[in-house]
């Protein structure tokens, strides 16, 4: 009994009033996510030094939200796995 009880306490907390993202659409067009970076450029500069900030943006008529910054760390990782050796040199045939 104790631990169902935990397991709801602690499951309560996690979803605990997290923000949701309003949907980008013409009328949040140019707004920027986290809500508090519209009215705030503190918080929005420490969005932006995080790569969090994002902006409600439109390209070819469709709607979505767009991070305005990179995190450097980011960069290093490889995009796509390593190409694989299709065609090795065969041992017996440099000889």
């Amino acid at each position: 009994m104790k631990f169902a009880v935990l397991a709801a306490l602690l499951a309560a907390l996690c979803f605990a009033e997290e923000p949701q993202k309003p949907a980008c659409d013409a009328s949040h067009r140019g707004q920027l996510w986290p809500q508090e970076a519209n009215l705030d450029s503190q918080a929005a500069r420490e969005s932006f030094q995080t790569g969090e900030l994002e902006i409600c943006a439109a390209n070819n008529r469709k709607f979505r939200w767009e991070h305005l910054s990179v995190n450097v760390h980011d960069l290093a990782k490889p995009k796509h796995p390593p190409a694989s050796d299709a065609k090795k040199p065969d041992s017996r045939e440099s000889k």
